[in-house]
């Protein structure tokens, strides 16, 4: 199977995909267990706006799910034109 350039940007697409998703889940598993050392309420922990000693970490992983979704919209679209370009 010979892969054109668009094939290789999906792969590097999807590469960068879990790199992100490891490091979403680096950072939850870090925030959760801060959390549970104090103690503290999900709904308070995770309001960066109260909880100013991890809100970088908060702020973040939102950006971090963000691109994961940028990322996942990609690829299906990517999916989606190669669908329509199948003869059937």
């Amino acid at each position: 199977m010979e892969m054109n350039a668009s094939d290789r940007d999906l792969v590097e697409v999807m590469k960068r995909y879990f790199a992100v998703k490891a490091e979403v889940e680096d950072v939850k598993s870090r925030l959760e267990a801060a959390r549970r050392e104090s103690g503290e309420e999900i709904e308070i922990f995770y309001n960066p706006r109260i909880n100013i000693d991890h809100a970088a970490d908060i702020i973040h992983s939102h950006s971090l799910k963000q691109e994961l979704a940028r990322l996942m919209d990609w690829a299906e679209a990517w999916g989606r034109q190669g669908l329509a370009t199948d003869p059937a």
